[in-house]
Formats: structure tokens, sequence, C-alpha cells
């Protein structure tokens, strides 16, 4: 052997066993995302029932208190298992009477229909076989119950949440809470059925409007509070009804109904006229509306003339609305005729990059360095709210724009139905389920709405529903 090789040592061959290496897993990642969880039925549909009884107590007997014309020995479901299939409609998003029909009987829905409506499964009426009533029942019922009766109940509901200070840390300078008015198209008149609409639509059809108001709630949400519907005429001058005459009739429910609340008035540029500033100086409201160059366009040359001589009022703050990276410019003309009462315009400029916006909106507020920075972000800048609502609605499977019924009575309360359904959802969805659960968090507003039908066919309620200790809101 070569002198300076090492010989192999030698190995016992039953000792020296090979073992894994530390590193033994292959180095490549795999491929796509880790998924996430998926949405639980059965707990959204439990939750949204627990919710339901604990957010509203006395939701269940102001159903049984409205007008019943039917004869009660004759009758298989209770006046509230009629009026919650109408809400369930809306609040599954079905979309159409005929789509919740087809499913509602399915699975288990019929047993768990009884934790929302209080008239269980074991009910003698039902002879051992639960059910839920078809859309035409509902229709039909809603048809005979007087509608101005029934749009009490989105105020009643939103009473119990003001009681419970629901609405406190939304309002303006600790003082005043937001209400936001708009107008929307209910439905178009079917031919035939063309009683209360309006004329002047797409193809010359008549068509249904409503003045909606609505509560600016805390993380961002909003709660529809009354509204109106455009269907008065006067057979004398046979003009028909407008967006402000329902505000001045909705102004006068909500003044009566709130005498001593302190509201602030939020609307676009159509509510920037004398009459609604007189309203609000007569109720001691104040007001935020949105102002353009041709609906006041004296006040719009007054501002553009007396803007260069008020150099002092002026605030410019290096980031935009909600925390984003931006340059907001604000400016404000003071003393301004607008109805009885002075008014003050503020000029509120955001600019992103090379990108820039003017928004321009007249108030009563007493506006000041310290002050504009707390009243134009949470007012005028948050009046997309009640269009997010209206989009929601009319995009999103809830059915606005859709014919639920041709006659208007029954029309106008499946509109105050859907009203019930998205203050009970905004309560479920925001305030519990995607507070509590990740994949709720994830989750489109759409499916989880959806997940609420499936998981009362697919899974059985618990005796216990599953419910939070406090409302709180996901911010």
């Amino acid at each position: 052997m070569d002198k300076g090789v090492q010989t192999a040592e030698t190995t016992n061959q039953e000792g020296d066993n090979s073992f894994l290496g530390r590193d033994s897993q292959s180095r490549r990642k795999p491929t796509g995302r880790k998924p996430r969880p998926c949405i639980h039925q059965g707990i959204t549909a439990a939750s949204a029932a627990g919710m339901a009884r604990k957010t509203f107590p006395g939701l269940n007997r102001t159903f049984a208190s409205l007008p019943d014309p039917r004869r009660q020995d004759f009758c298989k479901y209770e006046a509230t298992h009629i009026w919650w299939s109408g809400t369930l409609m809306f609040l599954t998003r079905a979309g159409s009477r005929n789509a919740f029909d087809q499913t509602r009987n399915s699975g288990n829905a019929p047993r768990n229909m009884g934790a929302f409506c209080g008239q269980t499964s074991d009910d003698p009426r039902f002879e051992g076989q639960p059910l839920i009533t078809c859309s035409d029942n509902v229709a039909r019922h809603l048809n005979r119950v007087d509608a101005t009766l029934v749009q009490e109940i989105p105020v009643q509901m939103c009473q119990n949440l003001l009681k419970q200070r629901m609405f406190d840390s939304a309002r303006i300078l600790g003082c005043w809470y937001a209400v936001i008015f708009d107008g929307t198209v209910q439905e178009v008149c079917r031919k035939g059925f063309q009683e209360g609409g309006k004329s002047g639509g797409k193809g010359k059809a008549r068509y249904r409007y409503v003045l909606q108001c609505g509560l600016l709630g805390p993380g961002n949400t909003f709660f529809p509070l009354m509204h109106e519907h455009m269907d008065m005429q006067n057979p004398e001058t046979e003009k028909e009804d407008c967006e402000i005459r329902a505000f001045y009739r909705l102004a006068k429910r909500l003044k009566r109904t709130f005498p001593r609340m302190r509201f602030c008035i939020i609307g676009d540029a159509l509510y920037c006229a004398s009459t609604v500033a007189d309203v609000c100086a007569e109720a001691g409201w104040k007001y935020v509306v949105t102002l353009k160059e041709g609906r006041q366009p004296e006040i719009w040359d007054e501002v553009l003339r007396l803007l260069p001589l008020s150099p002092g009022n002026i605030l410019r703050v290096w980031k935009g609305q909600d925390g984003a990276e931006g340059l907001r410019d604000f400016r404000w003309i003071e003393d301004l005729s607008l109805g009885r009462k002075s008014c003050t315009v503020v000029l509120s400029g955001e600019f992103m990059g090379s990108e820039g916006t003017l928004y321009v909106y007249a108030t009563n507020f007493f506006v000041s360095r310290e002050r504009v920075l707390n009243i134009i972000p949470a007012t005028g800048r948050e009046r997309h709210h009640i269009e997010d609502y209206f989009n929601t609605g009319k995009n999103n499977g809830v059915g606005l724009g859709h014919v639920f019924c041709a006659t208007s009575n029954a029309s106008k309360n499946f509109f105050t139905l859907m009203q019930v359904a998205w203050i009970l959802w905004t309560i479920i969805c925001h305030a519990y389920l995607m507070r509590v659960f990740d994949w709720a968090a994830w989750a489109t507003e759409m499916a989880l709405a959806r997940a609420i039908g499936e998981g009362m066919r697919n899974h059985l309620f618990p005796e216990q529903l599953p419910v939070c200790g406090q409302l709180r809101f996901v911010t």
C-alpha cells in the first residue's frame, strides 16, 4: 500500500444503521396558498336566530300586535310566522319569492323556523309535520295590513338600539346623531298595477319611488330608520309628488317620534334648499348638505367672491380620509344666506398624488379650525353609506328593484320587511359573526347571508342558541 494513504477503518455492520438527516423534507414549497377556513353554515344560521332574539326580544310581540284579519280557527300559521317568512326571504338574500319558495321546506328549515317566529314544530296545528308558509300566503297577508302601521317596525328597532346607547360612539362632536336622506327607485310598476307610481320612467313605464332616511352607526354601519313613499298626488294641479315634499312629511314624522333628539341631516345637492334649511332650523337640527354650482348659483358666486377675503379660515391636514395617505385642505366662508338663517360653506379639497377632488358643503354648524376636521369627514364624506345600502339592495341579492308584489300596499310592506332584515343583518354580521369568527371575517356578506338559509336546511339548531355578551362592531 502507498505511503501516506490511510487505511479504511472496519465497521460494525450490525450497529452502524443509517439514519434520516435533519433536513429530510423536500425543499420545494407547495404551490398555491394555504386555504382559509370555510363558512360554518350551522353556526351562521343559529347565530342569526340567537342574535335576533337577544337584540330585539320584543320583535315577535310587535309582529303579533299588527292587525290580523284572518279567522284564527282556520289558521295554520301564526302571524309572526308569516311576517318572519317575508323577513327571512330578504335576510337570506333569496332575491325573489320564487327562489325562496323552492327551498323553504327543505331539510330542517321548517323545524328551525320556530327559533325565529316562536311557533315551534310541536305546535298541534302542524300535526307533526311543520312547514313554512308559501310566499303567496305572505303577499296576501301583507296586502291586508295597513302599511303605515308596518313601517313603524324599523323605527321601534332603532329606538331599542338607541336605548342601548349603541349609536353614542357615532355621534358628531359627541352630541348629534347623523341621519342621511336619499331617494331611490323601489320598483317598476307592473302593467295594470300602477297605483301610486310616478311617470317618466324608462320606456314611459311608471315606477315607485321612496325617500329613505337612516342612522349612521358605529363601524361605518347604516341603519334604515324611516321611509316615505312618494305616491301623493294633487288632483287639482295634477302635480306628482317630489322628494322635497316627501322630505317635509318625513321630517315631521321624525320630529314627532324623536322630539328631543339632536339630529344632523345629511343629504346631496338636492337638499341644499331654503326649505330644508328652514325645516332644520324649526326642529333644532343641524344639517350638512352638498353644494353644487347649479343648485344655488347665488351662494356659489358669493363663495368665489369672498374666498380670497377670508385667509384665516383655512386648515391643511397631511392625511387623507380615513387615515389614507394624501393631503386635505379645508376652507370656509361664514354668514351666507340660506333660508331664514345663515349658513357656512366649507370647501374640502383632497389630493392624492397628482389627482385632486373638491367637495363643497353647506352647513349650519359653527365651523372653526378646531371643529372642521370633526364635522365634515364625519358627515358629508359619509353620505355614501346610504348609496352603498341601495347598491347592495339592488345588486347583491336583497331584491331592491324587484317586484315582489304588484299591489301597492303589499309592495310597501315588503319594502318595510326589507329594512327589518337589513337591521337584523347589520347586527348579526358586523356585531357578531365578523367580530368573533375568523372564517366570517374573510367571507363576503352575500355568502354569509345565504349561509343562513343553507344552515337552516342542513343543521338542526341547538337548544342554546349562540349569542354575544355585548354589541360591538368591527372598526
